[in-house]
């Protein structure tokens, strides 16, 4: 019984330094402090964006490249003009905040 004790709390020890030592890491992917507003600011949302963006772009390019049909291309073209759109929103909110 002693034993078991000893490993569940090693387990336990271990377990929580892991979490720890992983939260900083995970947080300062998300949030970073803006010296001009002196305040935290969520970037999740453009970061998103952008790589959604970029994504479209290339389903674009592949799109031409393979001669996809032009209701095809014109859908591709459709998503990236919205993505932009929103891109440029979440920008504009997020200096107003």
């Amino acid at each position: 019984m002693n034993s078991k004790a000893k490993v569940l709390l090693a387990g336990g020890f271990l377990a929580g330094s892991m979490l720890l030592s992983a939260g900083p890491a995970a947080a300062r992917d998300y949030w970073h402090w803006s010296d001009t507003n002196r305040r935290w600011e969520h970037n999740a949302e453009i970061r998103s964006d952008q790589r959604d963006l970029a994504r479209a772009r290339r389903q674009l390019d592949y799109d031409r490249a393979h001669r996809a049909s032009r209701r095809t291309i014109a859908q591709d073209e459709a998503r990236i003009r919205d993505l932009e759109r929103e891109l440029r929103e979440d920008v504009r909110q997020s200096r107003r905040d």
